[in-house]
Formats: C-alpha cells, sequence, structure tokens
C-alpha cells in the first residue's frame, strides 16, 4: 500500500473477484476469527464516529485501523469497512454487556429482508449463566478474579483493543495514527506486528471482516454495503433463493484493493486444495489469529502441511 493511489487503482481486480473466485478457503479467511457475527459477535445500534466504550480518540485510531484492512472510495471502487461502521460495531462489542440482554447472539428465524413482516434479528437473546460467565471473560478478561482464572489468567478483547490502539498512536511519533495517510498507516502495521500492536490485529483482522460482511444488526455491514458489492442477497429466508441464484456465475468484475489482491496471491495456489472442510480445518487451526492463519498459508504452498487429509503440494 506504499504504491500511489494511481497505481493501486491500475492493479486491475476488485475484491469482488476476491471473494467469488478465491475459493471456499478465500471466503473462510476472510470470514475467519473465533468469534463475530457469524459465531455470536455482538454490537449495538451505533451512531458514525461516535464512541460508546472506547473513548472518542481511541476509536478515531481504530477508525484507521479498519480503513487499512478494508479501504473504501476514492482508494477503491467500492465502499470500504469505515463506510460499513466496522469500527464502532467494534467498539459495541466490547461493551456488549452494558445492556440488557447482551447483544450477543440475534434472534431468530427472520430479517425482514425477504418477506417476513417481522425483523425477528432485532430481538436479541438472553443468554444463560454459562453464556454469560463465557462470553464475559472473553470480552472483559479474568481481570485477577481469581473464581475466573481457573484455566490461568485470560486477557480480554477490552485489554487487547486499548493496549494495541495506545501502541499504535505511540508509533506514530509525533502525530496520532488517524491522521497518518493510508499509505503510511498501512507501513506502521506492517512494522509493528508484535506487542500489544500485533496482539490487536491479529484481534481487530477477524472482528472487522466479520462486521463488513455479517448482518447489519450486530452492528457493522451498515446500509448492507458489504453485501451491495459483492451482490450477496444475504438472508433470504422465508423467500429464498432460485435455482439460477444459486447455480449462475456471477460477471466479471473491476478492481481490488492492495491488501485484497495479496491476500489473493497468497490463496491462489491453493485453489486446487480447496473445499468446506478443509478451509474449515485451516481457519479452525488458526485459533482466529492472522499471524497464525498466515504462517499456516505459507507451510501449505510449500506443502509442508496437510489440514485436510490432502497433500498440501
Amino acid at each position: 500500500m506504499a504504491d500511489t493511489d494511481d497505481h493501486i487503482r491500475d492493479r486491475g481486480v476488485t475484491r469482488r473477484v476476491v471473494l467469488r473466485d478465491g475459493t471456499a478457503l478465500t471466503l473462510a479467511v476472510l470470514a475467519a476469527g473465533a468469534a463475530g457475527p457469524f459465531g455470536g459477535g455482538v454490537a449495538v445500534a451505533v451512531t458514525p464516529g461516535r464512541a460508546q466504550f472506547l473513548t472518542q480518540p481511541e476509536l478515531n485510531t481504530l477508525r484507521g485501523l479498519v480503513d487499512v484492512f478494508i479501504p473504501g472510495k476514492p482508494l477503491d471502487t467500492d465502499h470500504g469497512a469505515l463506510a460499513a461502521g466496522c469500527a464502532e460495531a467494534i467498539d459495541a462489542l466490547l461493551g456488549a454487556f452494558r445492556t440488557k440482554p447482551p447483544r450477543i447472539f440475534a434472534g431468530a428465524p427472520f430479517s425482514d429482508r425477504a418477506g417476513s413482516p417481522v425483523n425477528h434479528f432485532e430481538d436479541f437473546l438472553t443468554l444463560d449463566k454459562y453464556e454469560r460467565r463465557g462470553w464475559r471473560l472473553r470480552i472483559e478478561g479474568s481481570r485477577g478474579r481469581k473464581s475466573l482464572e481457573f484455566n490461568g489468567p485470560v486477557v480480554g478483547w477490552q485489554q487487547i483493543y486499548r493496549e494495541g490502539l495506545a501502541a499504535l498512536d505511540e508509533a506514530a511519533g509525533d502525530r496520532r495514527f488517524a491522521d497518518l495517510t493510508l499509505a503510511e498507516r498501512d507501513l506502521l502495521v506492517r512494522q509493528n506486528s508484535d506487542g500489544p500492536a500485533g496482539d490487536l490485529i491479529d484481534v481487530a483482522w477477524p472482528h472487522t471482516y466479520q462486521f463488513m460482511y455479517g448482518a447489519p444488526e450486530y452492528g457493522g455491514n451498515r446500509s448492507l454495503v458489504g453485501w451491495g458489492y459483492t451482490r450477496w442477497d444475504g438472508d433470504v429466508h422465508p423467500r429464498g433463493y432460485t435455482r439460477a441464484e444459486v447455480e449462475e456465475p456471477l460477471p466479471e468484475q473491476e478492481h481490488l484493493s492492495p491488501g485484497e489482491e495479496a491476500l489473493l496471491a497468497e490463496l491462489l495456489p491453493l485453489a486446487p486444495l480447496a473445499s468446506p472442510e478443509f478451509a474449515h480445518n485451516v481457519v479452525a487451526s488458526s485459533g482466529g489469529s492472522q499471524r497464525a492463519l498466515r504462517a499456516q498459508l505459507g507451510l501449505l504452498v510449500e506443502g509442508g502441511l496437510d489440514l485436510g487429509g490432502r497433500d498440501g503440494a
């Protein structure tokens, strides 16, 4: 991303191509992570640019980070993480237990996007005591409470985000991270892949993609921008899909953002190996960590790892 904007715009493919042509493994990687909208992740109704759990400066730094992960217009031809509200959705996730019931699991069976007169997704479910304890531990951490440290201390997402965002601002020197150009922010993220900043990236990267492409009731995918450019209808029950919608390929698209072009380049050598089961095994074995996932992909490309019962050659 250190290239000029004109060079980036001339690269010739869009993130739509990644989502369409990268096979099951590409889709699984883009939705990777231990939790999020597809696995119980949460967010509340949010106001663009306004912090809820984080401080306003922290949210601004987070907005700068998610913009690195999924850039939008004018650099890309489509809207990115900022327009989708990914940073605000993550902020709401960190404060999930400030609402009753906690906004962890959206209701069922239907939204109102495909014929249902009622949006059941908006009615979040009450957690049982085990779910509540587990999610508080994941989000808030054990914080020295012995009753929660039966398997050792747990660092929660709240601490990871706060310490990581502070590390990014510190690395930016006499400016704040959010005030840097996109190319400067991208370079700084690449140069700070360890320590608190690296821990933050491991968590924020999957969260950003999950909120970008998850159901909007979880707080991201604002105005369905994540589904719009991919031409995906999202949840279609009770109407469902026609046979043509299932079987006919999408038309060719144009440009790809530079970060996703790099991801596609990593994944294409694995296309002959891909299956839903194989993709699931690759993502699950990474534990939701971006660093672990990319390390596994590198081994697969080199033919040194078998996660799906197939040779990695």
